[in-house]
């Protein structure tokens, strides 16, 4: 089933924007950033797990003009795969931040044969 999750950030604070339950793994589709700041703002948004290891920063202090936006789409394909207990964090840049982030992703039940590939 596809869902999307969606934050406005109106300061600097990195903020958990959603967390894979047990069990699943999340398929992200689509990525959107907006700014809604009066000036340029950073974004960032990054996937770890829940202790914050293995950190993948997919936006690092990206510069979004005012009223301007970030897309990340693949045509309508996949873009990521996350699994149970990894994270999606966003943060904005400044403490006058006026950030949306948003996150369109396929929600599904792992396979027990998928658990683990290492």
């Amino acid at each position: 089933m596809l869902y999307t999750k969606h934050l406005q950030l109106t300061d600097a604070t990195e903020t958990t924007l959603f967390a894979v339950p047990t069990g699943f793994h999340v398929v992200i589709y689509y990525v959107f950033i907006a700014n809604h700041a009066g000036s340029t703002q950073n974004a960032s948004m990054s996937f770890a797990k829940a202790d914050g290891s293995e950190r993948i920063d997919i936006f690092e202090d990206t510069g979004i003009a005012s009223g301007g936006k970030e897309v990340l789409n693949a045509g309508g394909g996949p873009l990521f795969v996350l699994h149970e207990g990894e994270v999606v964090k966003v943060q904005a840049g400044s403490v006058s931040s006026d950030m949306q982030f948003v996150v369109t992703f396929d929600l599904l039940e792992m396979s027990p044969s998928l658990i683990n590939f290492v």
